[in-house]
């Protein structure tokens, strides 16, 4: 039976993060590890506004810090009367306001360093890059249609897939052993693994999908 031999897994690799390719570290054919890194995009926008951030945290804490203090004389100062009750309430609701701030402004710049950390595009798992399209000075932007940037695929292992004759169908249970050719390399038998099948017959042509694992060696 004629099959279709795919990756045990494939994916292609597209930027997160809008800037202009820096530099590329990997080729095609080239294996890699998880995590390894491909490229880095400059984003010279996504710095600007993260140094902006930095600074908007750096005044906030430094307010908040202030308005501590004055909360805490307020209260002290409340409590055996020497000011009134509306004026400790303003203090410690500035407190509050003050707090609130500084929360939002290290959340902020904490979303910035994460689309930061984008901009260096790893491998999400071990394999061997069958495509680049990466080229130093390419424009990444967001919001518009993805640009991939590299196709990555996992081969030590693959996956086979046979449409088997409803005739032929009922013989073909998991974990049988399977023998393939490759017309490229006559002569030499792969041993397989039935993996599964789909558990039914597809109504259009009367085939039972089955799914093999063979070693890619």
């Amino acid at each position: 039976l004629s099959a279709e031999v795919k990756p045990w897994a494939e994916t292609p690799i597209y930027a997160r993060a809008s800037g202009y390719v820096k530099q590329w570290h990997v080729n095609l054919g080239e294996r890699v590890t998880t995590g390894q890194l491909l490229a880095e995009i400059e984003a010279p926008e996504l710095d600007q506004q993260l140094e902006s951030a930095r600074h908007q945290l750096a005044q906030a804490e430094a307010a908040l810090a202030l308005s501590k203090v004055s909360a805490q004389r307020a209260s002290t100062l409340g409590s055996d009367g020497t000011i009134s009750r509306q004026e400790n309430d303003e203090k410690q609701a500035d407190l509050e306001l003050k707090t609130a701030m500084v929360n939002a402004s290290r959340a902020d710049v904490s979303r910035l360093e994460k689309l930061l950390s984008f901009t260096r595009i790893t491998a999400p798992f071990a394999g061997v890059i069958t495509g680049r399209e990466a080229d130093v000075g390419n424009l990444i932007a967001m919001g518009g249609e993805p640009k991939e940037l590299f196709r990555l695929a996992q081969t030590d292992r693959l996956r086979v897939f046979v449409h088997v004759p409803q005739s032929r169908s009922s013989s073909v249970v998991p974990g049988m052993s399977v023998e393939m050719l490759v017309p490229e390399m006559p002569g030499k038998v792969f041993p397989a693994v039935v993996s599964r099948t789909a558990g039914a017959i597809a109504p259009e042509s009367r085939t039972l999908l089955t799914e093999l694992e063979v070693d890619n060696n």
